[in-house]
């Protein structure tokens, strides 16, 4: 087989690889020493060579994709007759491979021309991403024929961030800051521009929420699910919880994507704000997020959102006849077994009883136990944060002020009416306590101090 192009023999293989349910990567490329052209290239499978870990297995979060794979193609180009061909082939593969699966590989991932359409009209008309991907995922049979993820559409809705309106609302928010700033020297905020001074992500923390941070910054919620501005950038919320057991806010971001490298740096700028790393602090799943937080605050203890996990029961377990049944014990089960070991008791009951043991979803949780099941946090404090419902709270309350065609500008001025309303509540809170107290739950002598 003679291709004109070396583009036109990969491309082939790719297509090979997406049938059969593997990913490849281009491992070398040889060039003329005259004329600097390839003259050869090695494609392999993405599970080529080895690798070892120098992680422990038994707290090794990452997957190893090194499986030692021989399969490959060498294409080589020909001066002769000046074209390509395939010089070696080898298509045994040392792992499974499933094209069914291979669909929701990065690589191969890509939004229609279709989809690119409905999500910018929609983006104009001040549609939600979840409720675009909802809209499609139905058109296309289920989430799992598009061929795209949730995340893809959100990217792509970010990408619109290039062109010059964009640069124009950024060069807003800038001035913005910049005027924060003169008016009190303790407004901090950060903005990363890339190579080309376009918009990356944008960190401010207003003075009222650094004194916060004081007082209230040992346990932190992080949530990063809004997205209501003009240009659908995910917007972070950290929130922590004050004397009266109300949300309080300490500081926001906006993201241009949710790839780590950009919850890392928002992480870096808001605890170089505030000075220190958060004690704890309580995530959704998002893998990005939690990897980020490994690596940048590797001391800070991170929970699991339960929230989030118990929100996706009707879709994991709805299916199943006896699914009232279910989410039932699986609520007891979580709340209140009492030691870990009879968790896990209850847990291995559970699974037998319904016959469970195929379900991949719960094996995940039950592995990663102890991220998310209270009673593996008993005896350290969490200041009543069970989940991220008070970023979500949070969020409800933004949607008073905010809509999806707000600007940048716009947005960041909306935050500091959002923060005035907050502080003008908490002084209120403090003067409806100066006129009575709560009742003690108990006749325990510490209570009636704490009372006092």
């Amino acid at each position: 087989m003679r291709f004109e192009q070396l583009e036109m023999a990969h491309e082939l293989y790719v297509t090979y690889a997406k049938n059969v349910g593997f990913a490849t990567k281009i491992r070398m490329t040889t060039c003329d020493k005259i004329t600097n052209l390839p003259i050869n290239q090695a494609i392999h499978c993405n599970r080529d060579g080895f690798r070892v870990s120098r992680v422990k297995a038994s707290t090794r979060k990452n997957r190893i994709s090194a499986a030692g794979c021989k399969a490959r193609i060498y294409v080589k180009f020909d001066k002769e007759t000046q074209d390509w061909f395939f010089f070696k082939v080898e298509l045994s593969h040392s792992h499974p491979c499933s094209a069914r699966k291979a669909m929701h590989y990065h690589e191969y991932r890509k939004l229609t021309m279709h989809a690119k359409c409905v999500i910018e009209d929609n983006d104009e008309a001040g549609i939600r991403p979840n409720k675009t991907f909802l809209a499609l995922a139905n058109e296309s049979g289920g989430p799992s024929n598009l061929g795209y993820s949730k995340k893809d559409l959100r990217n792509y809705i970010t990408a619109r961030l290039r062109t010059s309106n964009v640069n124009i609302d950024v060069r807003e928010m800038m001035n913005y800051f910049m005027r924060m700033k003169d008016i009190n020297p303790n407004f901090f905020y950060a903005v990363n521009l890339d190579d080309e001074c376009k918009f990356q992500s944008a960190v401010w923390v207003d003075a009222r929420c650094r004194a916060s941070y004081e007082y209230y910054g040992d346990v932190v919620s992080l949530d990063s699910t809004y997205s209501t501005n003009k240009h659908g950038l995910p917007f972070a919320s950290f929130v922590g919880v004050n004397h009266h057991g109300k949300s309080t806010i300490l500081g926001c971001a906006l993201l241009g994507n949710e790839e780590i490298p950009s919850y890392e740096w928002v992480l870096r700028q808001w605890v170089k704000c505030m000075g220190t790393a958060p004690e704890r602090i309580i995530i959704d799943q998002c893998k990005s997020i939690f990897q980020a937080i490994k690596n940048v605050l590797p001391d800070t203890r991170h929970y699991w959102c339960i929230w989030h996990i118990t929100k996706k029961l009707p879709h994991k377990l709805g299916g199943y006849r006896r699914y009232r049944e279910l989410y039932d014990e699986f609520n007891d089960i979580v709340w209140n077994s009492r030691t870990e070991k009879s968790f896990e008791d209850n847990w291995y009951e559970f699974i037998d009883e319904h016959n469970l043991h195929n379900n991949t979803w719960l094996s995940d949780l039950f592995d990663d136990r102890r991220m998310w099941v209270p009673i593996f946090f008993k005896g350290e404090f969490w200041a009543a944060m069970k989940s991220t419902q008070r970023s979500e709270s949070m969020h409800s309350f933004y949607e008073n002020f905010l809509h999806s065609r707000t600007s940048l500008v716009q947005f960041v001025h909306e935050y500091d009416n959002v923060l005035g309303i907050k502080e003008q509540r908490e002084l209120e809170d403090d003067a409806a306590d100066s006129r009575g107290v709560i009742p003690c739950a108990t006749s325990s002598p510490m209570e009636r101090h704490f009372q006092q």
